[in-house]
């Protein structure tokens, strides 16, 4: 593990002492990216990023670990001096766009479609020319309205053969990317009724396999999109989610198993000492499945772990993610108020992968608890986080606040924390030595979950320092991530169009 941030320096005043620091932050903290598990180069990074194509973003999260970690994404202002963002908006619909990948700087794919509560009609895949933001071709798989199903978000990813793989609702597509057909296409297997299944992404071992979990709506209820998990009538009165393997050339399904609880938060996999794991989180225990010659089983050699306090209030976590040795995650995936309730603000956890008895905690924004401007605490998006570094960075729209975070060999430590209230993914963008990282920023003063308008903020990683922001932008779809893209470019997903935001020196 490293130990304090080097970053921390940055705070120093003065221009030309700053100038010299910078010097030194980037030699040092080369030298720890080189000794540790992060990535020397990027080339490097692509190179050990298997199953998934080798670019800038073929994955949701980047790797399979859910790392969030952009090394060939730049950052283009500076450092020292005040920045300038510009935006482009595409003249072109995109209905509820949530993910990007991309084959190289030329072909860029645009999944949406899926947020039925927010205008969705069907998930689509699009192809994009990133130099225009024009349609090159668009696909739309399924319209939920005509067949009466459940309209949730999936994604779409490039595995190393380069086509894309599309799940949506209970189907799994395999697309070819020169001009959107499906070459093949799959039928989930449902435990609850066709209309009310939605398999939420899937992830990916380096042989390739694919391995991807059903979540439902109650039986009878017509919300759609996230609303169904809050304003069903009774949400949890639904089966345990059903977590299954696909051999990715045939989509046939190898292996099912059902887990202990509903798992509302996306599945996690990475290859740890040379076995295959699949981490989920389930509605209070983090539960830990083994893949092996073609079989799913829960691993009772580790946890599972229980990570809500009873009576507190805290509710479930979202996705897990894979730090090194260690998984890390936050609960409060769904609203929580603090009214009448012990402890219900965020807690961070950090569990050993090699044994679950070894755990850290830590609740970053617990000093921000009281008081009328902190109603709620509210975390839907999973914790980004840099092996190079140890480093964790987590939100909380209740008293809108992000912070940096550190895994010592003493637990959790809080490096950083600023003012901003988002529900989005963090992306953290750029070697390990230069690492920025990206959000949005509700205006304070707007009703969360409202709110009609965003900024997005570039922070450096280290330190939390300011670097730049945009000007006020429609708002943004809520658990989606500014996504990062090539020559420095951020690709913001409104409700309806692609805003490419790109940042330069102010002049």
């Amino acid at each position: 593990m490293t130990g304090g941030s080097p970053g921390l320096m940055l705070r120093a005043g003065g221009t030309l002492r700053l100038l010299v620091l910078v010097v030194a932050l980037l030699s040092v903290t080369a030298g720890i990216a080189s000794a540790g598990s992060g990535s020397a180069s990027r080339s490097a990074r692509s190179a050990r990023n298997p199953p998934w194509f080798p670019s800038l973003m073929a994955s949701e999260h980047y790797d399979s670990a859910r790392t969030k970690v952009f090394a060939q994404a730049q950052f283009t202002g500076s450092f020292v001096r005040a920045n300038v963002v510009k935006a482009r908006t595409s003249r072109d619909d995109y209905l509820t766009p949530y993910n990007v990948v991309y084959r190289d700087a030329h072909s860029m794919f645009v999944y949406g479609g899926g947020f039925g509560d927010r205008g969705g009609t069907g998930s689509f895949v699009a192809r994009v020319n990133p130099s225009t933001l024009r349609t090159v071709w668009f696909n739309q798989l399924i319209n939920t309205e005509q067949t009466n199903e459940w309209d949730y978000p999936g994604v779409v990813a490039i595995l190393r053969d380069g086509d894309l793989y599309l799940i949506y609702g209970y189907r799994l597509a395999k697309l070819d990317p020169s001009n959107g057909h499906v070459l093949a296409q799959v039928v989930l297997p449902t435990p609850a009724a066709p209309r009310d299944t939605s398999y939420n992404g899937f992830d990916a071992l380096p042989d390739g396999t694919l391995i991807a979990k059903a979540v439902y709506r109650q039986a009878g209820c017509e919300e759609q999109g996230f609303t169904a998990f809050t304003n069903c009538k009774d949400p949890t009165d639904v089966p345990n989610s059903l977590i299954v393997a696909i051999n990715p050339r045939t989509l046939a399904v190898i292996a099912e198993i059902q887990a202990p609880q509903l798992v509302v938060g996306r599945i996690t996999t990475v290859r740890f000492r040379g076995k295959d794991y699949i981490y989920l989180a389930g509605s209070s225990q983090i539960f830990r499945y083994r893949y092996a010659g073609g079989h799913l089983s829960l691993d009772s050699t580790w946890g599972p772990v229980t990570y809500l306090t009873p009576g507190s209030g805290q509710t479930n976590a979202s996705a897990v993610v894979v730090m090194n040795d260690w998984v890390v995650f936050a609960d409060n995936g769904k609203p929580v108020t603090q009214r009448d309730l012990p402890s219900p603000w965020l807690s961070v956890m950090a569990v050993n992968q090699a044994d679950a008895s070894k755990t850290f905690v830590i609740q970053p924004f617990k000093a921000f608890r009281s008081g009328p401007r902190y109603p709620v605490s509210f975390c839907p998006s999973a914790v980004s986080v840099d092996p190079a570094r140890n480093e964790i960075f987590v939100l909380d729209a209740g008293p809108g606040r992000i912070a940096g975070l550190q895994l010592r060999s003493d637990g959790l430590h809080t490096v950083w924390s600023e003012r901003q209230r988002t529900t989005e993914f963090l992306a953290l963008i750029g070697p390990s030595a230069r690492r920025v990282v990206v959000g949005t920023e509700i205006p304070f003063g707007e009703r969360l979950g409202k709110n009609k308008l965003d900024r997005v903020v570039w922070r450096v990683a280290a330190t939390g320092r300011e670097l730049a922001r945009s000007r006020l932008l429609p708002a943004i779809l809520n658990g989606s991530m500014v996504q990062p893209g090539y020559a420095g470019r951020m690709y913001y997903l409104q409700v309806d169009k692609l805003i490419e935001l790109s940042v330069s020196p102010k002049t």
